[in-house]
C-alpha cells in the first residue's frame, strides 16, 4: 500500500478543485479519522484525514460513517477555530506525505484570521495538527511529549516543527544530470536504496518501476548507459506526476492480495482501473475496512458461540453423570420394603443387614447397608425419601438432558453457518437469531440487517436455496417451499437445510445430485467423504411446537452419499 510522496501529489493536484471552498461541517468518527464537508458552488465532498497507522491517509470519500453522540475533544476545536472557514490553499511539503490547509476565518470582529491544518500521514508518526499564523500549535489528534519523543513534541503552545527527516532532495526541482550526480555520489549503495534516501516521495513500488531488474545492483557497478537508461525512467515518471498523467488502479496478484498505485506496476495482475486517486483509495480502503470489519464480528461472535457451545457441552455431561449416579433409585425402594417386611428380625445395631429377596424367584439373600441405632421403619423411611429424590431427580434430569442436548446441537448449527459466512448481513442476521433466543443479552436489535438464502442453479436449470443462517433455514423450510419440492439436509450432522424448487412436481437426479454436494459442503462434514445426505419432499418435513430455529423432524426419506470439495462447488452456477 505505497502511500507514498507522488500519491500525496496526485491527491493533492485533485484536491485544488476546493480551494476558496468553505468548511461547512467537520466530524470525528473515531480516535484516527477526521472528515471535513467541503462545500463550494453548491457542491460538497467529504475530506477524509486518517491516521491510523496501517492506513494512514487523506483523499475525498462517498463513504457514509456513523460519527459519536458526543464530539470527541480535537473535533470541538476544530469546529471552534475553523468551521465555516474558505480554503486559501492546499499544498504538499517537500513531495512528502504531508498535506497543510491554509484556512482563513473571520473572528468575532469581523477581521480575518489564518489557520494551517496540517495532516503528517507517515504510519505510527502520523498526526493531524492545527497551528494558528504564529506557527504555535493550538492542538493535536495525537499529543507527543517527552516520554514518547525526545527529538520532536507536538503540544498546544509548542512551536510547530517540521517532522525530522533525512536530507533529500525534490525530484520535481532537479535536472537529469543532478539525479546522476546524487545517485553516482551515493555509488556504495544498491540502487533502490540510494533512491529512497536521497528522493522525497520515493517508495519500494516507484522503485521497482524505475529499476526494474537492478534494483538490487550496487551504484557503483552501474555502467553509464545503465545509468542513463533508468534516468530516463525516473523522469518519464516524474513528467507524468507533473502533468497529473496518472494511471489509478487496484491489482490483485495470483494469491488474492490487493494493492493500488498510481501507476500500472504489476503486468500480469487483475487490475480495476478509477477515474481518480481519491476513488482508488477509498475502494480500496472500503473494501479492506469491510474485511477487517467483517473479520473481527466473526471473530467475536464466533468466540462467544464457542464458549456457550462448550457450556453446552459441560451441562449435557454434567447431566449425564448425574442421571448415571441416580438411575438406580429403584433399589432404595426395594430396601425400604424389605426392612418393613423383616423388621421383627432385625438387629438394629448392625451396620449390615441381610434380608431375602422375596421379589427374586430364587428367593435370593441381600446385603442393604443400616445406620446403625435406626429402628426398622426410621430405616425404611430412609430409603423410600432416598427412593423418591432420586427418582424424581432422574425424570428431571432427564428433560434437562434433553433440553441441553438441544441447545448443543443449536449452538452446532450456529458455528456451522458462521463458519460458511461470507457477508457482515450474516454474521449480524445470526447474532440477532442469538438475542432472539436469548443467548445474547441485548435490548436492541438491528432489524435492517437482512440476508438472502444462497441461490445456485443446477447445471440441468433446478433453483437450489441454502439457509445461510438457522432463521433462513426455517424460512426456507417452513415458508418458502412448496409441498413437492426436495428438502435436504446432511443426516445426523449439523448443517444448512437446502430446497430444491420442483418443476411440475419433479426434481432431476442431476439436480438431486447437486444439491446434495450443497448440503454436505454447507455442513459440518465439509471436509469430510462419503457424507449422508437425507432428502424427502417438503410435505414430510415438519417443525415441532417450540423446537429452536432450524430444528425438524422428518420420514420417508432417502439417502445420497457424495464427497463434497470446492473446485465441484465452484462449478455451480451462484445466483447470489
Amino acid at each position: 500500500m505505497p502511500f507514498d510522496g507522488l500519491v500525496t501529489k496526485s491527491i493533492i493536484n485533485e484536491l485544488n478543485e476546493f480551494i476558496n471552498s468553505k468548511i461547512d461541517k467537520i466530524y470525528q468518527p473515531n480516535s484516527e479519522e477526521i472528515i471535513l464537508i467541503l462545500r463550494k458552488e453548491k457542491k460538497s465532498k467529504k475530506l477524509l484525514i486518517s491516521i491510523n497507522p496501517t492506513a494512514a491517509r487523506f483523499h475525498l470519500t462517498d463513504q457514509s460513517v456513523e460519527n459519536p453522540i458526543k464530539p470527541p475533544s480535537f473535533c470541538m476545536v476544530l469546529r471552534k477555530y475553523i468551521q465555516n472557514g474558505r480554503i486559501l490553499n492546499l499544498e504538499q511539503v517537500s513531495l512528502d506525505r504531508i498535506l497543510k490547509i491554509t484556512i482563513e476565518i473571520k473572528d468575532e470582529l469581523g477581521y480575518p484570521k489564518i489557520y494551517y491544518l496540517i495532516a503528517e500521514t507517515m504510519g505510527k508518526h502520523s498526526n493531524i495538527i492545527l497551528i494558528n499564523s504564529e506557527n504555535v500549535i493550538i492542538d493535536s489528534l495525537k499529543h507527543i511529549d517527552f516520554t514518547i519523543s525526545s527529538v520532536r513534541q507536538v503540544l498546544p503552545k509548542l512551536t510547530y516543527q517540521l517532522p525530522p527527516t533525512k536530507t533529500k532532495v525534490n525530484p520535481l526541482d532537479i535536472s537529469k544530470e543532478n539525479f546522476i550526480e546524487i545517485i553516482l555520489n551515493d555509488n556504495n549503495k544498491k540502487l533502490n536504496k540510494a533512491l529512497i534516501d536521497n528522493f522525497y516521495g520515493i517508495s519500494n513500488v516507484f522503485c521497482d518501476l524505475v529499476c526494474k531488474d537492478k534494483k538490487d545492483v550496487l551504484v557503483s557497478d552501474l555502467t553509464s548507459d545503465e545509468l542513463e537508461h533508468i534516468a530516463n525512467r525516473f523522469f518519464y515518471y516524474i513528467a507524468k506526476i507533473k502533468s497529473n498523467s496518472i494511471e489509478c488502479n487496484i491489482f490483485t496478484n495470483n494469491k488474492g492480495s490487493k494493492d493500488f498505485y498510481i501507476f500500472d506496476v504489476m503486468e500480469n495482475d487483475e487490475k480495476t482501473y478509477y477515474t481518480s486517486p481519491s476513488e482508488m483509495i477509498d475502494a480500496y480502503y472500503f473494501n479492506r475496512s469491510s474485511e477487517i470489519t467483517m473479520k473481527q464480528k466473526y471473530k467475536d461472535l464466533y468466540k462467544l458461540v464457542e464458549s456457550l457451545y462448550e457450556k453446552a457441552d459441560k451441562k449435557v455431561e454434567s447431566y449425564i453423570n448425574k442421571i448415571e449416579e441416580c438411575k438406580d433409585f429403584e433399589v432404595y425402594k426395594l430396601y425400604a420394603e424389605l426392612i418393613l417386611a423383616n423388621q421383627y428380625n432385625i438387629n438394629i445395631n448392625n451396620d449390615t443387614v441381610y434380608l431375602q429377596n422375596y421379589y427374586d424367584e430364587n428367593l435370593s439373600i441381600i446385603e442393604i447397608p443400616y445406620i446403625s441405632g435406626l429402628s426398622p421403619v426410621e430405616m425404611s423411611q430412609y430409603y423410600y425419601k432416598k427412593y423418591n429424590k432420586d427418582k424424581n431427580t432422574y425424570e428431571m434430569l432427564g428433560n434437562s438432558l434433553n433440553q441441553a442436548k438441544q441447545e448443543k446441537e443449536y449452538l452446532e448449527t450456529v458455528l456451522i453457518n458462521l463458519e460458511n459466512a461470507t457477508d457482515s448481513e450474516t454474521i449480524e442476521e445470526i447474532r440477532n437469531e442469538l438475542i432472539l433466543n436469548g443467548f445474547i443479552k441485548k435490548k436492541i436489535i438491528n432489524k435492517k440487517t437482512t440476508s438472502s438464502p444462497m441461490h445456485y442453479i443446477s447445471s440441468d436449470g433446478y433453483d437450489i436455496y441454502i439457509g445461510k443462517s438457522n432463521i433462513q433455514n426455517d424460512y426456507l423450510t417452513t415458508k418458502f417451499a412448496s409441498q413437492n419440492d426436495i428438502w435436504m439436509h446432511t443426516k445426523n450432522i449439523p448443517g444448512s437445510h437446502v430446497i430444491i424448487k420442483s418443476k411440475n412436481g419433479t426434481v432431476s437426479d442431476t439436480a438431486l445430485l447437486e444439491g446434495a454436494l450443497l448440503a454436505a459442503y454447507y455442513s459440518k462434514a465439509k471436509n469430510s467423504t462419503n457424507v449422508p445426505v437425507d432428502y424427502t419432499e417438503r410435505k414430510n418435513v415438519k417443525k415441532p411446537n417450540g423446537a429452536k430455529p432450524g430444528m425438524v423432524i422428518y420420514y420417508t426419506n432417502k439417502t445420497i452419499y457424495v464427497t463434497p470439495s470446492s473446485d465441484k462447488i465452484e462449478k455451480l452456477k451462484r445466483v447470489k
